[in-house]
C-alpha cells in the first residue's frame, strides 16, 4: 500500500510539473517567434519540432495516466502498459543525456526558460527513470519490445525530416540537412539510433 501511494504521489507531481513546464515553454516559444516577426502559429510549429518537448509530453501523459483512477476499460489503461512506460523512460533518459553532452553549451536560457530547461532536461529524466523502475513489474517486458520502444524516436526522425523539407527548419544541428547534407545526417542518426536501441535493451534487461 505504501509503495502504491508513493507511486501515485510521484505520478501526480510529474504530471503537475510536466504540464506546467510544457505550458510555460509554449508561451515562451510563441513570444520569442513573435518578437522575431513571425506568427504565433509559427511559434507553435517550432515548439512541436523538439524531441525534448514531445518526449516530456509523452512522459507527462504517462504520469497523468498513473494519476487517474484505475477503472475497467479506462482510456488511460494503454498508457500504463509496461512497454509504453519503458518507451517513455528510454526516450526521456536519452533526452537528458544528449542535451548534457551535445546541446548544453549552445543553450543557456534565463528567467522562466531556465526553469523549464531544468525541468525538461534534468528533473523529469531522473524522476521518470526512478518512476519507471518502481511501476514496471519485473518480467513484464520481452526482448522484442525494444522495437516498439524504438518506434517512437524512429517516427520522430521521419516527422522532423519531413518538416524540414516543408518548412526548411531543423531543431537540432546534428540533423540539419541544410548544413550537413543527408549523408552526414544519416551517419549521425545511425549513431544515435544505436544508442537508443542499446538503451532499450538495457532497460528491458533490467526488468527480466
Amino acid at each position: 500500500m505504501a509503495a502504491l501511494l508513493v507511486n501515485q504521489l510521484t505520478a501526480r507531481l510529474l504530471a503537475m510539473f510536466g504540464w506546467a513546464a510544457l505550458a510555460a515553454q509554449l508561451v515562451i516559444s510563441v513570444q520569442h517567434q513573435m518578437k522575431l516577426g513571425h506568427s504565433a502559429a509559427f511559434g507553435v510549429f517550432m515548439y512541436t519540432g523538439y524531441y525534448t518537448i514531445l518526449t516530456n509530453l509523452f512522459c507527462t501523459i504517462v504520469a497523468t495516466a498513473f494519476s487517474a483512477p484505475r477503472e475497467p476499460g479506462s482510456r488511460w489503461a494503454a498508457w500504463r502498459e509496461p512497454w509504453v512506460v519503458t518507451a517513455a523512460a528510454v526516450s526521456i533518459v536519452m533526452v537528458g543525456l544528449i542535451f548534457h553532452v551535445l546541446l548544453r553549451a549552445q543553450y543557456q536560457p534565463t528567467g522562466v526558460a531556465a526553469i523549464t530547461n531544468v525541468i525538461h532536461h534534468y528533473i523529469v529524466p531522473v524522476v521518470f527513470a526512478i518512476f519507471w523502475w518502481r511501476v514496471v513489474p519485473r518480467g513484464s517486458l520481452v526482448w522484442g519490445d525494444v522495437w516498439r520502444v524504438f518506434a517512437y524516436p524512429a517516427a520522430y526522425l521521419v516527422y522532423i525530416l519531413m518538416r524540414g523539407e516543408i518548412g526548411d527548419v531543423y531543431p537540432y544541428f546534428f540533423i540539419d540537412v541544410r548544413n550537413l547534407g543527408y549523408a552526414q545526417v544519416f551517419v549521425n542518426v545511425s549513431a544515435i539510433s544505436a544508442l537508443f536501441i542499446g538503451a532499450g535493451f538495457a532497460f528491458i534487461a533490467a526488468k527480466r
